[in-house]
């Protein structure tokens, strides 16, 4: 079966096999499907908002990783009925502001997207652990461990 790994600050799209996200802490896997068109994105997100920062990689920031994956739905009119799944946003072992990165990122994740009228279907955040994130395209089950 054909595997698309995405790894940290990367966005892959895939039409069949398995979506693969591993090692996900303070950061957030989030996986966009529409099971009708068969089609799957999966980011790796280390980072939430731009502020108007450009850079050649739309995958280094949450708001410009969405933007882009979302525009792609569109373009191969799979803008519909789309599930969202994300994982990670841990907090790191210690202490000190580094410890409330991950959820901070998650906020961020959920309001951008509720700019799109998107809302999370499966979720596994918080914590202090790794997380993997796997969608079997071809049967339209994410799994989350």
């Amino acid at each position: 079966m054909k595997t698309t790994a995405v790894r940290p600050m990367k966005c892959e799209f895939a039409t069949e096999g398995l979506l693969w996200i591993d090692k996900i802490a303070t950061g957030v896997g989030i996986i966009l499907f529409n099971p009708s068109k068969k089609l799957a994105a999966g980011m790796h997100v280390l980072r939430g908002l731009s502020q108007g920062r450009v850079t050649d990689n739309p995958a280094y920031y949450a708001d410009t990783a969405l933007e882009y994956v979302i525009a792609e739905f569109k373009k191969m009119g799979a803008d519909r009925q789309i599930s969202v799944a994300i994982a990670g946003g841990a907090a790191m072992l210690g202490s000190g502001e580094d410890d409330n990165m991950g959820a901070r990122l998650v906020t961020a994740i959920k309001s951008i997207l509720s700019r799109y009228n998107l809302t999370v279907k499966l979720e596994g955040v918080g914590g202090t652990k790794l997380r993997t994130m796997i969608l079997n395209i071809d049967e339209g089950k994410i799994k989350i461990s």
